[in-house]
């Protein structure tokens, strides 16, 4: 039983044309093998007829002829029905003397009669062969001629007829099939070539290309899908650009309240751990005016200060990292991401990071930098949070566009050997924000998983990429224009 439902989930997944053409060939096979066993049974009987049609002929003909023969012929009655009996039609004849064994009789001036035709294969010839039981043998005995005449039906030559026949006619059968069957695969790509082409704009509507829209075909059917897909396709277009709004604010808000955060904490927090650590060591100098046992009690409680000021001073630098570097956009990005994976490696001992920064040497602007950043930070989390992986590689490059060689694309990929994303999983809110910001800088991205192992995040983005959402607003208006 399951073997079955495999076959049938098998058969199911395969594609509609594919499913069409092998129905349509199984039905033709099975006309081909019905219309097989109707010309062979009609064959046979076609034979049967056409043996019984014989012998009755050849019956008729030799009783007329032999009151010709005088007695005085009879010692030639071979020589005579070979000169005036022309070979029989599916029959044999022999002539038996005497009680003797029968003598075939050969047409004269011929030593063999041969066929020319080629004979039909065995399994044919015993399927049309006619019954045994059937009466295809005739005596007839001339008293002027003191002798009998043995007729013997033979099926072989109408057998080796109706092969050649058939085997015509199945040949031409099968060239009609097989045109037929690549007409109608044919006909099947056209007609199918609309759902071929809605498949392919669901995919790319998918990844986020807004702009799909599908040529509304003739077949009425099809023109439906294809008005209603628009129409789907328009009204996500305008849904994703509200939504990419909002999350645009979002995220305009989380950066001014990371920035807020980030400068509290440098314009505020290092100063006072500033502060303390100087107070601290001012009061290890006063401590050389006290008596030996208080001043060693007063150092060890300011050594204790200083260090706690110390780790301090490293987890406020680490936070104000984490929230936003404050050298964004004013430093190469290269050396950011080696900052934040330095972070990354610091926490996380136990895990490996692969890394490869060929960018190194350039910043590509604020807003590009910050989305390359927290794309990379975003997908570290992901594997270590999520996919509890113990190897992370991340690449940094450039290409040229393949469209227009005068724009270079920035290219980010990150890849670990975590659990994966299980397959029916919601997109979370990192990843949405993440799409967000790289859709806004006029990028792309894929999420690839091989469940239940590994996951890899693909980046690409425009080096002098603009505001996507200014543009995909620009372009919506002018859709709906």
């Amino acid at each position: 039983m399951t073997e079955y439902a495999n076959a049938m989930l098998s058969w199911l997944r395969q594609s509609v044309r594919r499913q069409i053409l092998v129905a349509a060939a199984a039905m033709l096979a099975l006309a081909s093998i019905a219309a097989a066993v109707i010309a062979v049974v009609n064959g046979r009987a076609a034979v049967e007829t056409e043996m019984r049609s014989s012998i009755e002929f050849a019956e008729k003909y030799l009783r007329a002829m032999l009151p010709r023969i005088t007695a005085q012929q009879s010692d030639a009655l071979e020589s005579v029905l070979s000169k005036e009996v022309v070979p029989l039609r599916h029959a044999e004849l022999y002539v038996i003397r005497d009680g003797g064994q029968p003598e075939l009789i050969k047409p004269s001036g011929l030593e063999h009669h041969d066929d020319d035709s080629e004979p039909a294969p065995q399994w044919f010839a015993e399927l049309m062969q006619p019954k045994p039981n059937l009466p295809f043998r005739r005596f007839i005995y001339s008293r002027e001629a003191q002798a009998s005449l043995l007729i013997v039906g033979h099926a072989d030559d109408e057998v080796a007829e109706k092969w050649h026949e058939l085997s015509a006619l199945a040949t031409i059968w099968i060239a009609v099939v097989a045109l037929l069957l690549t007409g109608l695969n044919l006909a099947l790509r056209r007609i199918l070539e609309p759902l071929v082409s809605l498949s392919k704009a669901l995919t790319a509507l998918e990844i986020g290309a807004r702009d799909q829209r599908l040529d509304i075909p003739h077949v009425e059917e099809l023109a439906d899908i294809a008005h209603k897909f628009n129409s789907l396709a328009a009204s996500l277009d305008q849904t994703r650009i509200e939504n990419g709004t909002l999350y645009q604010q979002i995220m305009n808000i989380q950066e001014d309240e990371r920035r807020l955060i980030a400068s509290e904490l440098h314009d505020e927090a290092g100063p006072c751990l500033f502060g303390i650590t100087a107070n601290t060591e001012s009061i290890e100098r006063l401590c050389a005016d006290l008596p030996a046992r208080q001043a060693d009690q007063i150092r060890r409680r300011t050594q204790e200060i200083i260090s706690v000021t110390e780790r301090l001073k490293l987890m406020n630098r680490a936070l104000l990292r984490r929230l936003r570097p404050l050298s964004l956009g004013k430093v190469p990005i290269g050396a950011l991401l080696g900052d934040l994976i330095r972070d990354f490696e610091r926490l996380h001992a136990g895990v490996k990071f692969i890394v490869s920064l060929e960018t190194t040497q350039k910043t590509y602007g604020e807003k590009v930098d910050l989305t390359l950043y927290r794309c990379v930070q975003e997908s570290l989390n992901n594997a270590l949070r999520h996919g509890r992986a113990n190897t992370c590689i991340v690449n940094v490059g450039e290409t040229l566009s393949p469209d227009d060689h005068s724009v270079t694309l920035v290219n980010v990929s990150v890849r670990d050997n975590g659990a994966g994303i299980k397959p029916g999983t919601e997109t979370g809110f990192g990843l949405a924000v993440m799409r967000e910001r790289i859709l806004s800088v006029g990028g792309t991205y894929t999420v690839g998983s091989n469940w239940p192992q590994g996951t890899g995040v693909t980046v690409t983005i425009p080096s002098g990429a603009s505001d996507g959402i200014s543009s995909a607003l620009r372009k919506a208006s002018e859709v709906t224009t």
